[in-house]
């Protein structure tokens, strides 16, 4: 990851607004959170999960941050209909996704064999798909970042269904020293 540069960098909110990233992490922890893209069911499966819990995060001193792929009119109808409390940024030239190295997959890839279970159980909880942005084949990642300049986890998803477990995640936002790790 390159944190020095993904601190840099400005997107765009749900509203067109620019944010500079590392703004969010400057004084506070932040999970900062890559989703494929706004359309994803799954995507909106783990943002659910995170509003969720948002609540919990706030009460640890921390802040939620995703960044996804679609224009900031995906972002926006993502973040109505989803409820999502905190802050949706859009990264759709992948200028974001590269400099936190969030892994892509081909477009075989996306029926991974290991993402069905994980579909059905977010088509059940009543997730749909919706448009989708240009670069589909963009997998999640997510990350604590901060206080500062320090990454204190980072989990990249290894197919579409995989997502970092909460709990893990949320004890890495407490502890903010927990070492990263990839899935095998």
């Amino acid at each position: 990851m390159d944190l020095e540069g993904l601190s840099d960098l400005e997107l765009s909110d749900s509203t067109g607004s620019p944010r500079r990233l590392g703004d969010y992490w400057a004084e506070q922890p932040v999970i900062l959170v890559f989703l494929r893209h706004f359309g994803c069911l799954l995507c909106r499966e783990h943002a659910v999960e995170l509003r969720n819990r948002y609540d919990d995060v706030k009460a640890r001193g921390g802040e939620v941050v995703a960044v996804g792929t679609g224009d900031h009119r995906y972002a926006a109808r993502f973040v109505s209909e989803e409820a999502v409390p905190f802050p949706v940024l859009v990264d759709d030239d992948a200028v974001a996704g590269r400099a936190a190295s969030v892994r892509r997959t081909t477009p075989w890839g996306l029926f991974n064999p290991r993402s069905f279970p994980g579909a059905r159980r977010a088509h059940r909880a009543g997730h749909r798909v919706h448009k989708s942005g240009r670069r589909v084949t963009q997998l999640g990642a997510t990350f604590v970042v901060g206080p500062g300049e320090r990454v204190c986890y980072a989990y990249v998803d290894a197919h579409t269904a995989d997502h970092a477990p909460l709990e893990e995640v949320l004890a890495a936002l407490d502890a903010r020293a927990r070492p990263s790790r990839a899935p095998g």
